[in-house]
């Protein structure tokens, strides 16, 4: 994938696959650099730092108190409604928040039960069948990608008789949603030594490659890029 993060007087390279990293070295990167990195806990050397950086300039992720950004811990359920409801909000405009509280019978305590609420009314998620949300519970890379689809608004697709990666059957629950996402560029998965690809899909998605997966969601028009 090819393409440039904007903000400000700076241009940045953005990261070509799933496991490659920006290049510090690079001079591109360096009118960003010199403004600054927003977290404490990212440098020009840690994978997608330049995605990083275009989500907090894009207002998606304001990290913690800290000023830490935590890049491989894995998202949660109701930090995934928040980012998913700021990558909305680059259309123009914001929707209000509803409180999830009276919805899903544990979010009254989470910081996101509004965004959890318009997350739920945005038809992104249903919850669970017991009406619980679970808020804390880490979001795998399969349910990521189903996030994506919708917030995309359901784009009429024909997943392909073969799977594009080695570890996602024809028959996955969401193979629709993963076969769209390998289709848009926006996920390239892990390339294995025998040729294959593969996305890993029941394992809990990074806070670094959900930077990237957004980047790439803009960067494809399904919201304006920043």
């Amino acid at each position: 994938m090819s393409g440039t993060l904007l903000f400000g007087a700076g241009a940045v390279p953005a990261s070509a696959t799933e496991n490659q990293t920006s290049n510090a070295g690079d001079s591109a990167l360096r009118p960003a650099a010199a403004a600054g990195l927003p977290f404490s806990d990212i440098t020009w050397e840690t994978q997608f730092a330049a995605e990083i950086v275009w989500v907090s300039r894009s207002g998606i992720s304001t990290g913690w108190p800290d000023h830490t950004y935590r890049p491989l811990q894995p998202v949660s359920r109701e930090a995934m409604a928040a980012f998913m409801h700021r990558l909305d909000a680059l259309k123009g405009e914001k929707d209000g928040l509803a409180d999830a509280s009276f919805l899903f019978s544990d979010v009254a305590n989470s910081q996101f039960k509004g965004e959890i609420g318009w997350l739920l009314a945005s038809g992104v998620t249903t919850g669970y069948p017991d009406k619980t949300f679970r808020p804390g519970n880490p979001v795998n890379r399969d349910a990521m990608a189903a996030y994506l689809y919708r917030m995309a608004g359901y784009p009429e697709f024909t997943p392909p008789k073969q799977s594009p990666f080695a570890d996602v059957s024809t028959d996955n629950q969401f193979y629709r949603e993963i076969s769209w996402l390998a289709s848009t560029g926006i996920s390239t998965g892990w390339e294995q030594p025998n040729g294959t690809r593969t996305f890993g899909p029941v394992q809990p998605v990074n806070r670094d490659a959900m930077a990237a997966f957004m980047y790439r969601f803009a960067e494809k028009g399904y919201v304006p890029k920043q």
